[in-house]
């Protein structure tokens, strides 16, 4: 899919990161978390989610031709007998992330990071569809927008999209921060803010909180446009959207 190669020295920097059998690893252009679509030169990542263990399914990754494995730790004495190269972690979905992080910053595809209460999932296909005019274009598919979906996209980001527009969703505290730290988003835009997942948000300024984390750590063009978007339609005062946003812009 791509000219992008994860090489034994991105591995070897992921905190927490062993390799065994290190001398058989070669570089791998993909990563996935589903053994059935193990392709040439990937590597498959054990997740652990609530329905199930990618730990489960490492045997047919290999059989299937993944050129390594990565992990848990703790469960490196059920596969130490494999023959291909093993990486384990404390952590394979902070792994996942990290790995994301790392393809993004090889990568020259421009981001767009979007998010907000409602409105997310048409304003991506809009751009997507605008930007296709001219551009090449890779976009969220489906309901991949969290804290493993955000990954999943980057990482299947080919070296030759001009853009990625990047869908990002929340619900609880520190998921879009999160998302943005690894995504680095070139632009970003927040639809609006709303009544949502207000069991973990408790109110409209709680959503407004989380959402507005995709613009902290990095400076974004249209900052200031988009703010007074915020002060018009939803009532926030210039002062206080002044103190959420003092990380030297």
């Amino acid at each position: 899919m791509s000219s992008i190669r994860l090489n034994l020295k991105d591995f070897f920097n992921l905190p927490t990161a062993v390799i065994y059998n290190s001398d058989e690893f070669k570089s791998v252009t993909s990563v996935t978390i589903d053994s059935r679509n193990v392709k040439k030169k990937s590597v498959f990542l054990a997740i652990k989610g609530e329905n199930f263990d990618g730990h489960s399914f490492v045997n047919e990754a290999v059989k299937n031709g993944s050129t390594a494995v990565m992990i848990n730790e703790k469960s490196y004495n059920k596969f130490n007998r494999l023959n291909v190269p093993i990486i384990t972690v404390r952590d394979t979905t902070k792994a996942l992330g990290d790995l994301a992080n790392i393809w993004r910053n090889k990568i020259n595809t421009k981001i767009i990071g979007i998010t907000g209460s409602a409105g997310k999932t048409t304003t991506k296909e809009m751009l997507a569809q605008i930007l296709k005019e001219k551009y090449k274009v890779n976009k969220t598919k489906a309901n991949y927008n969290n804290h493993i979906g955000v990954p999943l996209t980057i990482l299947d980001t080919d070296s030759k999209n001009d853009f990625l527009v990047l869908e990002m969703g929340s619900n609880h505290f520190g998921e879009i921060e999160y998302a943005s730290k690894i995504a680095k988003p070139d632009y970003a835009l927040i639809t609006n803010i709303g009544y949502s997942h207000l069991k973990y948000f408790k109110n409209k300024e709680g959503v407004l909180k989380e959402k507005i984390s995709l613009f902290i750590e990095y400076k974004v063009c249209f900052l200031e446009g988009c703010f007074k978007i915020f002060y018009r339609d939803y009532g926030y005062p210039r002062q206080y959207m002044n103190n959420k946003m003092k990380r030297d812009f």
